[in-house]
């Protein structure tokens, strides 16, 4: 099996996460956020009006601004890397939903109506509210895009070095089709495979890449999981 990379598309503050989760598969992994997290105005509402904090992100917990109002709230947290984040900011009541959005979505299911704040980036993957619409949602971040390829990593690339980029959503697709392109790698003069969360985050036409597959479940375990067959099948 030829040596080969693992590129972390992860923004920063989740790549604890991510080095957890992959460290023990056999190829060396690089660091290359495709977003960060930039904070936007927003107004707070008051804690009073409200019964229950819902995150489904690490950046979440981290950019919401809690008093100790806020943090005496039951949280409902997706994944447990985001209950962590909050247990460590201070609140005291956390649940982790389980792995991803369709568990938050059973979770909420069994608890049944309440007044909840859901602090978010612009851009989710799932509308709560619309499906709950005892849920406020407030838009308190943005994840603004990479424009460039580390230099380290477009040159393995087009030395031929087998490269696996796992991708958790839509945007991480397009983000990472443009930067390679921009780069002047595409399918022909690369040996890149991108695993997806699931089949649904392939929107790119004619990706910069040899191949693409997905996890069988949209789970950080399951894109591991991946990962290591396609390292074993190089």
């Amino acid at each position: 099996m030829q040596a080969g990379l693992i590129i972390n598309t992860r923004a920063t503050l989740y790549h604890e996460r991510f080095h957890e989760a992959f460290g023990d598969l056999p190829w060396a992994i690089f660091d290359c956020p495709l977003t960060r997290p930039e904070p936007v105005g927003f107004s707070i509402p008051s804690p009073d009006d409200f019964d229950a904090l819902i995150f489904t992100s690490q950046a979440g917990v981290a950019i919401f601004p809690s008093d100790f109002r806020w943090l005496e709230k039951k949280v409902y947290a997706v994944g447990q890397g985001t209950a962590d984040a909050a247990l460590t900011t201070g609140y005291l009541k956390v649940v982790s939903t389980g792995l991803n959005i369709e568990h938050m979505r059973r979770a909420l299911d069994q608890v049944g109506p309440m007044r909840a704040l859901y602090p978010s980036a612009d851009e989710i993957s799932y509308d709560l509210p619309a499906e709950f619409p005892y849920i406020q949602r407030l838009v308190i971040y943005s994840m603004a895009p990479r424009t460039d390829l580390p230099v380290s990593i477009a040159k393995s690339a087009l030395a031929g070095t087998p490269i696996v980029v796992p991708l958790f959503s839509r945007r991480a697709v397009s983000i990472m089709a443009d930067i390679l392109r921009s780069a002047g790698i595409d399918a022909g003069n690369s040996k890149i495979t991108a695993v997806g969360m699931s089949a649904n985050v392939f929107t790119v036409d004619s990706p910069p890449w040899q191949r693409q597959v997905a996890a069988e479940e949209p789970t950080m375990e399951a894109v591991v999981l991946r990962t290591a067959e396609v390292i074993e099948g190089l």
